[in-house]
């Protein structure tokens, strides 16, 4: 492989043999790069996908085939092809591509006021459609703390608990958007479970300033369709930074 080819460098990232032996002469093209060293790779211009990264708590495909499994009974998910290690130990999971783009690409970063709305709803959409009922994960804060935690909370007591089946990782990126600026479906999966719903508020919010600048979180809350619970935005922020 040498530099020059587009279907095997990313900005410096080169597509490893495992991937190329999935693709079976398709193009590939990295299309996403994460903190953990992972890459998603696009096949034939996104008829599939595969995540690829060394092993790591934030990225275990096995769990995360079965959730793409059951979740997409009840909302647009990738459709999980198969998944393993590489000879070098590394994970990967492949999937079924969604005709659509992350809501921080293609433009998007630069119409907040059409997407933050839209992120809005979408998540309260998940959380209405995927029932806790029949949901055999968790997404607790004991088990996202575990025994690693240095200090305690930031409140003397843990909020109540509102039920949902939390997306897990509901940053920004993870909600992929049509042409109209409409969701059409929700990735990275892998930690979805049942939860309360401020823990995927909190990063969602958060995720705003990141991604559209300061001031969106009233137009996301009002369009989730909840109003802005200090104490639990503050705990389950802190969660999230923690884990």
């Amino acid at each position: 492989m040498t530099d020059d080819n587009p279907n095997t460098t990313f900005d410096g990232v080169d597509v490893p043999a495992l991937v190329l032996e999935l693709a079976a002469g398709r193009p590939v093209d990295p299309v996403w790069v994460n903190q953990i060293g992972g890459v998603t790779y696009a096949i034939d211009g996104g008829v599939e996908y595969v995540k690829y990264g060394p092993p790591h708590d934030e990225f275990d495909p096995d769990p995360e085939f079965a959730r793409l499994r059951w979740v997409s009974a009840f909302v647009t998910a990738p459709r999980p092809i198969d998944h393993g290690l590489d000879e070098a130990g590394n994970r990967w999971l492949r999937t079924v591509g969604i005709p659509a783009t992350s809501a921080v690409l293609d433009g998007w970063r630069a119409r907040p006021d059409v997407v933050v709305p839209e992120l809005g709803r979408a998540l309260r959409r998940f959380h209405d459609l995927v029932p806790v009922e029949g949901c055999r994960w968790e997404y607790s804060v004991d088990g996202r703390l575990g025994a690693g935690s240095v200090q305690p909370p930031p409140v003397a007591e843990r909020p109540a608990l509102d039920p949902v089946v939390c997306h897990g990782d509901a940053c920004n990126p993870n909600f992929l958007l049509d042409e109209a600026g409409h969701c059409v479906g929700y990735v990275d999966l892998g930690r979805l479970g049942v939860g309360d719903r401020w823990a995927d508020l909190a990063p969602a919010l958060l995720s705003l300033g990141w991604n559209y600048g300061q001031g969106w979180e009233p137009a996301f809350l009002a369009a989730y369709g909840v109003e802005r619970d200090a104490a639990k935005q503050e705990f389950y922020t802190w969660v999230w930074n923690a884990t």
